[in-house]
C-alpha cells in the first residue's frame, strides 16, 4: 500500500509547501481547505471548514468512499486570529480561537480513524507553537491555551491509538516566514525585528523548509518508535 496522507491547510504557507515535498517523495496526498480549489492538480482535493464538526464528517466519509486507506493525517490549519491582552479577550475571541487550534484537528483525527486504523501504520501530526510550549509574543492567552491543549490531545491520542499501531506526534514551531508572517514581518520597525530576534538563540526566524522537513520525516517509516512527542522546531527559543 502506498503512503497516502491527508493535509489540512493546504492551500497556503506550511501545508502547501508539505504538500509539494510530500508529493516530490511519492506520496499521494490529499488537500482539505476552505479555499475553492488548490491550484496542483497532483493533489486531491476537498474544500471542508474544519471548524465544522458536520463539514469534517462529510468530507471524511467523501474520502473514505473514494480513497478507503489513508496512512496519515497532518493538522496545519491554526494560527493567531488577533493579539490582545487577557482583560480584553471576549467570550467569542476566546470560542473562535480555541475552535480555530483546537477543534480543528480533534474533529480531523475523530472522523480519520477508520481510514487510518485500517492501515495498521496511521501517523497523525499536529502543529502546536512555542506558544503552547511557553509564553508568545505574538497571540493571547487563548492563543497559548489552545496550543498547549495540542500537545495534551496528541500525547493522549498517542496512548489511546498505540494499539493499532498509530503514532501521534507534535511540532511546535517557532517565528516561521510564512506568507502571512513575512506580510506582518516587513511592517514592523527595525527595534521592533531586533527585540524579537533577541528572544531567538538562533537569532533567524525559520524558513518554512525547516519546519517541512521535521513534519516529513514525522510522516515517514523512519519515525515509526517514535510517538507522544513534541519536536520543538523554534531555533531554541524554548528548550525543554
Amino acid at each position: 500500500m502506498s503512503d497516502r496522507i491527508v493535509i489540512t491547510g493546504v492551500c497556503n504557507g506550511i501545508g502547501e509547501k508539505l504538500a509539494l515535498s510530500l508529493l516530490n517523495y511519492g506520496y499521494e496526498v490529499i488537500g482539505i481547505d476552505c479555499m475553492e480549489k488548490n491550484s496542483n492538480k497532483s493533489i486531491h482535493y476537498f474544500k471542508c471548514d474544519v471548524t465544522n464538526s458536520d463539514s469534517v464528517e462529510r468530507t471524511f466519509k467523501n474520502i473514505q468512499k473514494e480513497y478507503g486507506v489513508i496512512t496519515g493525517l497532518v493538522n496545519i490549519v491554526g494560527g493567531t486570529l488577533h493579539s490582545k491582552n487577557i482583560e480584553d479577550i471576549s467570550d467569542q475571541d476566546w470560542e473562535e480561537t480555541i475552535n480555530f487550534n483546537l477543534k480543528t484537528p480533534f474533529n480531523c483525527i475523530r472522523s480519520a480513524l477508520p481510514m487510518l486504523k485500517k492501515s495498521n501504520r496511521g501517523r497523525i501530526i499536529n502543529i502546536s507553537a512555542v506558544a503552547g510550549r511557553t509564553y508568545t509574543f505574538f497571540g493571547g492567552v487563548d492563543f497559548t491555551a489552545a496550543k498547549t491543549g495540542i500537545i495534551g490531545l496528541t500525547r493522549q491520542c498517542a496512548f489511546e491509538l498505540a494499539k493499532y499501531n498509530i503514532t501521534a506526534n507534535c511540532v511546535a514551531p517557532g517565528l516561521t516566514m510564512t506568507n502571512r508572517v513575512v506580510d506582518l514581518w516587513e511592517g514592523y520597525t527595525e527595534e521592533k525585528r531586533k527585540n524579537i530576534l533577541k528572544q531567538i538563540p538562533l537569532n533567524r526566524p525559520s524558513s518554512v523548509d525547516e519546519q517541512v522537513n521535521v513534519i516529513k520525516f514525522l510522516c515517514s517509516e523512519e519515525s515509526s518508535y517514535i510517538s507522544g512527542t513534541v519536536i520543538d522546531v523554534n531555533g531554541g527559543m524554548f528548550m525543554g
